[in-house]
């Protein structure tokens, strides 16, 4: 079965995220932190990660580099609050 991560610290967005992909056919992984995260990613299996950029043990970015660099076959979704264009460039890179 295909899992979808979920990192998102705001637990009322984790949650609602959660319940409203609830129906799709993947099984889905909440992580609220980057060391959570980076557990659930050891354990293989990932097919699609809905990624927030400020997580607070560190910056969505920089598990979205390890990402591309180690399981470049995964697509990974950033959601943030950030409007910035740096922000925009940097999770474009």
């Amino acid at each position: 079965m295909e899992q979808l991560l979920i990192v998102e610290d705001d637990i009322g967005l984790n949650q609602g995220l959660c319940k409203a992909l609830k129906a799709d056919a993947r099984q889905i992984i909440s992580c609220q932190d980057l060391k959570a995260a980076k557990e659930q990613l050891l354990c293989g299996g990932v097919s699609l990660i809905l990624l927030d950029i400020n997580l607070p043990d560190g910056s969505g970015l920089e598990l979205l580099r390890e990402v591309k660099e180690n399981m470049p076959g995964v697509p990974v979704i950033l959601l943030t609050a950030n409007d910035t264009d740096l922000d925009i460039v940097d999770g474009l890179e």
